[in-house]
C-alpha cells in the first residue's frame, strides 16, 4: 500500500492553511518539521499536545518527522557547509546533541510518529558509510529506536557525509539494526549525476522505508525547483522500478517542492501528479 503525504511547511507555515490544502487534495498522511517557523524539537509539551490534538481532529496521520538530527557539524573547526537549517544550529556541542536526540524521541512518541528522518554529518569524508556506521551518537539514537520501536530514516542529502549510492549501501551494510533505514530522496541522487538504477533498488529494496519526491529543470545552467510532472526526472519509470522491488509493507511517498512562492499552487500540482502515477501502480 502507498501512502501518499506532504510536509506542513511545504505547504505553508500556517498549519490552518496545511491542513486546508491537505483536505482540499484528499491527502490524509503528514510530515512534520517547522509549523510558524518554529522546528519542532523545540516545541513544549504544551505546543506537542495542542498540535497532536489538532491533526487527529483534521483526521491527519503522522507518517514522519523530517528531523535536523545530525544534520551539524561533527568538530568545531569543520567548515562552512551552505543549507537550510529550518531553525535548528548545526553548530552545537556533544552534550546538546544528545540531548536535542532524546527530546526528539520523546516528541515522537506523544505525536505517535514512526519514522524520524535523520543525517550524516555535514561536510564530506571518506569510507563516510562505515564511519558513520560507528558514531556513538548514531549507536545511541539506535538504542533509543529500539526502546521507542521508532525507524531511523536516513536521507542521501548531497551536503550530508552520507549521500552517494555507494555511501548509502556502505552504510546499512555496515550498520544492521534493523530500525536504520533509507529515506530515499530521488532527486538528491540525480542531482550528483547518479541515476536510480535496478542494481541500486534491489541493494537497498529491505531497508527502504521513505520516499521523498521533487523535480527540477537545469535552466541556464542553474537548478529550478518545479512542481513534480513539470521536471526532468521520470517518475513513472523510477516508481515502477522501485515498486517491482519493494516486498515490505507500506511505502510512504511525500510531495516536496521546494518552492520559494507559489507554494500552495507547488504543492497542489505536485500531489496530482503523485497521486496519479501511484494510481497506475496500485489501481486499487
Amino acid at each position: 500500500m502507498y501512502k501518499i503525504g506532504i510536509n506542513f511547511d511545504e505547504i505553508s507555515d500556517n498549519l490552518e492553511s496545511a491542513i486546508e490544502l491537505m483536505r482540499e487534495c484528499g491527502i490524509k498522511y503528514g510530515e512534520l518539521r517547522t509549523i510558524n517557523q518554529k522546528n519542532f524539537v523545540f516545541w513544549s509539551d504544551e505546543e506537542v499536545s495542542s498540535f497532536k490534538q489538532r491533526v487527529d481532529k483534521a483526521g491527519i496521520e503522522l507518517v514522519a518527522a523530517a528531523t535536523p538530527l545530525f544534520k551539524w557539524y561533527e568538530n568545531p573547526d569543520d567548515s562552512e557547509v551552505r543549507h537550510d537549517s529550518f531553525g535548528f544550529n548545526p553548530r552545537i556541542d556533544a552534550k546538546e546533541k544528545q540531548r536535542i536526540i532524546e527530546r526528539t524521541f520523546q516528541i515522537a512518541s506523544k505525536l505517535e510518529i514512526p519514522c524520524l528522518r535523520i543525517f550524516s554529518g555535514l561536510g564530506k569524508s571518506s569510507n563516510a558509510g562505515a564511519v558513520f556506521a560507528r558514531d556513538p551518537l548514531l549507536n545511541h539514537a539506535l538504542d533509543l529506536a529500539d526502546k521507542y520501536e521508532v525507524d531511523l530514516c536516513i536521507e542521501n542529502e548531497p551536503i550530508c557525509r552520507v549521500h552517494t549510492q555507494a555511501q548509502v549501501t556502505e552504510l546499512l551494510a555496515n550498520q544492521k539494526n534493523g530500525h536504520l533505514k533509507l529515506w530515499l530522496d530521488i532527486a538528491n541522487f540525480i542531482e550528483l549525476g547518479e541515476e536510480i538504477e535496478e542494481s541500486f533498488v534491489s541493494q537497498v529494496a529491505d531497508r527502504l522505508s521513505y520516499i521523498h519526491a521533487k523535480d527540477f529543470i537545469i535552466r541556464n545552467g542553474k537548478r529550478l525547483y518545479v512542481p513534480i510532472g513539470e521536471g526532468q526526472i521520470d517518475y513513472r519509470t523510477i516508481l515502477a522500478m522501485i515498486d517491482n522491488a519493494f516486498k515490505g509493507g507500506d511505502l510512504v511517498i511525500t510531495a516536496e517542492t521546494h518552492a520559494k512562492k507559489n507554494k500552495v499552487e507547488a504543492s497542489t500540482k505536485s500531489l496530482s501528479a503523485l497521486k496519479a502515477i501511484v494510481a497506475e501502480l496500485d489501481p486499487t
